[in-house]
């Protein structure tokens, strides 16, 4: 029996058991593959990253996905980083072979995902190089946002609550750190195409107020409407600013990567729902 686990806390209500346990019996339609090793998937709830990277071992999971507050504290134990996981810094997902720790970064593939379609759904007149990324939030899911963003062409801007963070990080990838001030105006312009990725815990007063302000503004302004020259992506699916559609889109993509990552099997993404 392969076991697999979700580590993170708060995780009490998470939908990942649900969505590989509904995802595995059916992964690619061959019902003999997957099913000659079944699979087990469960919440392992700690206080700290070192209690959870310890059950793991000692309860003989093979791999875990890993959420706040611990996708960048869990690289301390990593052995071997696949290289975006080593660029960030971060890691929503682990796999345990022996004394060795394998990093991966899914939420990454996620949003790569998700901005390939918002390309893909803008006019003739709208060139991706005339689009602005603006990541906010700078810890695990902000900088894999903010990587997938530059890696798909976007000028990508980050703006976060400690200003040296998102500055240390911008260098790194080199891309641009901003302020709320700046965002905030940046937003309220009457030209250019903004995405928008919320990549923090909400409610953020700071943060949502900023969104709030454009979705006030008038019909262009909408973050909302698919037509709009601001839209809006959020990795928080439970309590969302926004834009709720778009944090379980991110939950399905990412998850759908984690569970070719793990098992080795491309699934059938009709269960990920």
């Amino acid at each position: 029996m392969k076991k697999f686990a979700l580590i993170g806390n708060p995780i009490k209500h998470s939908l990942s058991p649900v969505l590989f346990k509904a995802a595995y019996p059916s992964a690619s339609g061959n019902q003999e593959q997957v099913q000659e090793e079944p699979m087990v998937y469960d919440l392992v709830e700690e206080l700290s990253i070192d209690k959870s990277i310890a059950r793991l071992r000692q309860e003989g999971y093979c791999g875990a996905n890993v959420t706040a507050p611990f996708k960048e504290s869990a690289m301390r134990f990593v052995t071997d980083p696949d290289p975006v996981s080593k660029t960030l810094g971060a890691t929503n997902l682990i796999l345990l072979k022996g004394d060795r720790i394998f990093s991966y970064n899914t939420d990454y593939l996620a949003v790569r995902r998700m901005v390939r379609e918002y390309k893909t759904g803008l006019s003739e007149s709208d060139a991706p190089e005339d689009v602005a990324a603006l990541v906010i939030g700078c810890a695990g899911a902000g900088k894999a946002a903010a990587l997938a963003c530059r890696d798909e062409g976007l000028e990508t801007l980050i703006i976060n609550r400690t200003q040296k963070k998102a500055e240390t990080f911008a260098d790194q990838i080199k891309v641009k750190a901003i302020n709320i001030a700046e965002a905030d105006s940046m937003l309220k312009k009457t030209d250019g195409r903004f995405l928008v990725i919320y990549a923090i815990p909400a409610p953020d007063g700071v943060f949502s107020e900023v969104l709030k302000s454009c979705s006030q503004t008038g019909q262009e302004m909408t973050c909302n409407n698919p037509d709009s020259r601001i839209t809006v992506i959020e990795a928080n699916y439970k309590d969302p600013c926004l834009n709720p559609e778009t944090g379980l889109r991110w939950l399905k993509y990412q998850a759908v990567e984690s569970f070719r990552l793990m098992t080795g099997i491309a699934p059938n993404e009709s269960r990920f729902q």
